[in-house]
């Protein structure tokens, strides 16, 4: 398995990265730090910022698991750790990791019934709540490989640069998704980089959500 950063909201997710960071099959592999205050001169330029947290931090890792719970997305430590992971050129592999009950309430299942498909399928169809607890560039790059050409109205996870998956579907073949995610950096993917302006960062804390 290969060295993997955790990003998560140390009040929230505590317990969930501690029983990851704990169980056998990843004991060797999560790279046990993060970015907290006062690690950081937050009036250092963007670039600068994330150069730190790549280099300081983030620099032995080649995935994120970002653990996605009630505050996630609003908290500017996990979305910048998550811009850095993708900063330059050699971006990680990353993916999303959404505590239960909270997957329960962002997705519902559907079934496939577009005319063009029709293949009976069951989907996980986003609520409105996506766009409020997803972090910004977990769910921009939950997106199908820029060079697939399918006439299917959806895609798998697995065919988007960052997949999205309930905690406990995760914690049951850890090194599956975190091979997944590290075998995508060598595919053609359209990768957002950068989070938008009012996206809540070290370097600008206080922005308000595009939501």
């Amino acid at each position: 398995m290969h060295k993997t950063f955790i990003s998560y909201h140390h009040s929230g997710e505590q317990k969930l990265k501690d029983e990851l960071v704990n169980t056998a099959e990843s004991k060797d592999y999560f790279i046990d730090k993060s970015v907290s205050d006062g690690d950081i001169d937050t009036n250092l330029s963007e670039d600068t910022i994330m150069s730190k947290i790549r280099t300081d931090f983030i620099k032995d890792a080649s995935v994120i698991v970002v653990l996605v719970g009630e505050q996630t997305a609003s908290r500017p430590y996990v979305n910048s750790e998550i811009q850095a992971g993708l900063w330059g050129n050699n971006a990680v592999g990353i993916l999303g990791v959404v505590r239960d009950d909270l997957f329960d309430r962002i997705y519902k299942k559907t079934l496939c019934t577009a005319p063009e498909c029709n293949c009976g399928v069951e989907l996980k169809t986003p609520t409105p709540l996506l766009k409020e607890k997803i972090p910004f560039l977990v769910r921009e790059n939950n997106l199908r490989l820029e060079n697939e050409k399918s006439t299917y109205p959806h895609y798998k996870d697995s065919e988007a640069y960052c997949g999205i998956y309930r905690y406990s579907t995760f914690i049951n073949d850890i090194e599956k998704y975190i091979d997944e995610a590290f075998e995508k950096r060598s595919k053609i993917f359209d990768i957002k980089k950068k989070n938008d302006p009012g996206i809540k960062t070290i370097s600008r804390p206080f922005g308000v959500k595009l939501f």
